[in-house]
């Protein structure tokens, strides 16, 4: 299948510009500032001109584009915290915008490496325009990828008989010049020799200025390639994977009364006699089944007869993405026994823990959330993270100081505690995941000692 680098993944809408940043008149001479957010283990951003937000909640992988009356600027970048407390990443730096010039600044290196800097690229004379061809700019923004070689064929082309398009280092960004529009591209990275990058079939739209950005990979299954490719046009961003890193697929049973179950894979036994509270594989961040993108078709089945279904899902997997398919509900009670898919996030980021609690307990309602410090075990005043969760919620990934926290779930509006777990450390740069269980069914067919299931960096890795 070919894809189309014209499709973007629009920026969010939280472009915000200052007077002192846009022009007073339509007879003010400007210049163009793209700022793209390009650190990987860096929080989301605000950035500032002249001490005030320009642009705000910026994050990895996302552009935006500013028209300055021209002048000069103190321009920083602000790493915004848990809890929306900020700090200063880069600058304040005075930076001087001419007519006619149009200006990228990339937020590149790492939070964690003490690396972060701005890449500031100048472009002058006119616009690009054409009805035939696509200009292409390529930017090494990979901090930890050697020098590497960029192939841009067509699709058939054998590697070895191609000569690399360009050959760059970390920060490098080359212009490759104007090349006839088509839908028969592929762009191809070797590092000392060896394939670490494939596009796959791509097309390239006439008219698009485009520049492309080799930054690490922070999807599913990242050991297929160390980098990702994000092109951006404007202030568009459209995203490339290597074509074979799959989709990444784990599964949880979490529906108390129900038994071991078979997982089916377009009708073909995937997973085996999977019990309650179990997931497969292990749990671990980023350990998942590989599978191809597409869509599938998913069943549960009870184990010891596969003609009885009580879940069945067709599900479009995306390459790169990873999914955590659970099993929830009871079999034979309300709320009835349904899937929950959840779509994961791979990306560590350096200033914070990110901690995703989803509630799959029947018998607890709506319930509130308490993380409380190390040192308090009583909930006494304090006020819960999330109030009134309902079941079979999610709740994304929270942004949490690092630290050590005794977690409490109430039913919603109070009461004593359903759950409690005490000395539940987390890490800064870490991703963890809580899914809120019922109880083992006992002899007397009653769901008590409501518990937890813990995946991602939960799980230790010798497990």
């Amino acid at each position: 299948m070919i894809r189309y680098l014209a499709l973007p993944i629009v920026v969010s809408g939280a472009l915000a510009l200052s007077g002192c940043f846009s022009s007073s008149s339509s007879s003010d001479p400007t210049s163009t500032v793209r700022v793209i957010h390009a650190s990987a283990d860096a929080p989301p951003v605000n950035v500032t001109v002249n001490g005030t937000n320009a642009i705000e909640g910026a994050d990895y992988k996302q552009a935006a584009v500013l028209r300055p009356t021209v002048g000069t600027y103190d321009i920083g970048v602000d790493a915004i915290l848990p809890g929306g407390d900020v700090l200063t990443a880069i600058g304040p730096a005075s930076l001087t915008f001419e007519e006619g010039v149009r200006y990228d600044v990339i937020a590149v290196g790492s939070v964690a490496g003490e690396t972060l800097e701005p890449l500031i690229l100048e472009d002058e004379g006119p616009a690009f325009s054409s009805a035939t061809d696509f200009r292409l700019r390529v930017g090494h923004l990979a901090p930890d990828a050697p020098e590497v070689d960029v192939y841009l064929t067509a699709s058939e082309t054998d590697l070895g008989d191609a000569e690399p398009a360009l050959t760059f280092e970390y920060k490098d960004v080359i212009t490759a010049g104007e090349i006839p529009a088509g839908d028969d591209y592929r762009i191809r990275v070797t590092a000392g020799g060896n394939l670490v990058f494939d596009s796959g079939q791509i097309a390239l739209p006439a008219g698009a200025d485009i520049f492309v950005g080799a930054v690490p990979n922070t999807g599913a299954n990242a050991d297929a390639s160390p980098i990702s490719l994000m092109a951006v046009i404007g202030g568009d961003v459209i995203e490339f994977f290597d074509v074979n890193q799959d989709a990444g697929v784990r599964v949880v049973h979490a529906s108390a009364d129900a038994p071991a179950v078979d997982i089916l894979i377009d009708d073909m036994e995937a997973i085996s006699a999977l019990e309650f509270p179990d997931f497969v594989p292990t749990g671990r961040f980023d350990d998942y089944v590989s599978l191809p993108a597409g869509d599938i078709n998913v069943k549960v089945a009870a184990a010891a007869d596969n003609s009885v279904v009580p879940i069945e899902a067709d599900l479009p997997l995306v390459n790169a993405q990873g999914y955590t398919v659970m099993a929830i509900g009871l079999l034979g009670g309300t709320p009835e026994i349904q899937p929950l898919v959840l779509t994961d996030e791979g990306r560590r980021i350096a200033t914070q823990a990110s901690l995703q609690i989803v509630h799959a307990s029947t018998v607890a309602g709506n319930v509130d959330i308490y993380l409380l410090p190390a040192e308090q075990t009583e909930i006494g005043n304090a006020v819960p993270a999330l109030s009134d969760v309902p079941f079979g919620a999610s709740t994304g990934y929270l942004a949490i100081p690092e630290g050590t926290y005794n977690v409490r779930v109430t039913p919603a509006g109070g009461g004593n505690a359903a759950i409690s777990a005490d000395g539940v450390t987390v890490n800064a740069g870490g991703v963890y995941t809580v899914i809120a269980r019922d109880g083992v069914e006992n002899a007397e067919s009653t769901i008590d000692d409501l518990g937890l299931i813990l995946l991602d960096d939960f799980v230790p890795d010798e497990v």
